[in-house]
């Protein structure tokens, strides 16, 4: 019993000392996907929550239009998800105006952290599983772009 006992415990502390290693592990699905759902979930899994209608295919990419207007508190144009083989590989958001585009940037600065500014109208972040690429044109509006690394090679 001692002996499973301290087996356990080893196990345990390898566990722990990966997560601190690599963090990204624990916060992932947060942090990669849509709405709670994490990169490579099946279409037929979202189809109803994002009100899904299909936009345009090329080759094994499909692309939808979703019935989503707004990503947390913030007014959105536009939200398409992209599928890689049935899988969830992107989304695609655009705004409308200077004041929402501002505010998904804030969003996605509290979510991602600072990221890096290409220039004042240009920003990305990147995790280790997920690329964002935020751009904003002279009008004010945005352009949002994320993608899995893994699933869009």
């Amino acid at each position: 019993m001692l002996l499973r006992m301290v087996r356990h415990a080893k196990h345990l502390l390898a566990l722990v000392l990966c997560l601190r290693v690599i963090p990204e592990i624990a916060q992932g699905q947060v942090r990669d996907g849509i709405l709670g759902h994490p990169w490579g979930t099946p279409v037929a899994s979202v189809a109803q929550p994002l009100e899904l209608h299909t936009v345009r295919m090329e080759g094994d990419l499909v692309f939808y239009a979703t019935g989503l207007h707004e990503l947390g508190d913030t007014p959105i144009d536009c939200c398409e998800v992209e599928f890689v083989s049935g899988s969830l590989a992107g989304v695609i958001v655009t705004t409308r105006g200077a004041d929402n585009s501002r505010r998904l940037l804030s969003l996605l600065h509290n979510e991602y952290g600072e990221g890096t500014a290409r220039n004042a109208m240009a920003h990305t972040w990147m995790t280790p599983e997920t690329h964002v690429a935020f751009d904003l044109d002279n009008l004010g509006d945005a352009y949002v772009y994320w993608y899995s690394m893994r699933l869009q090679k």
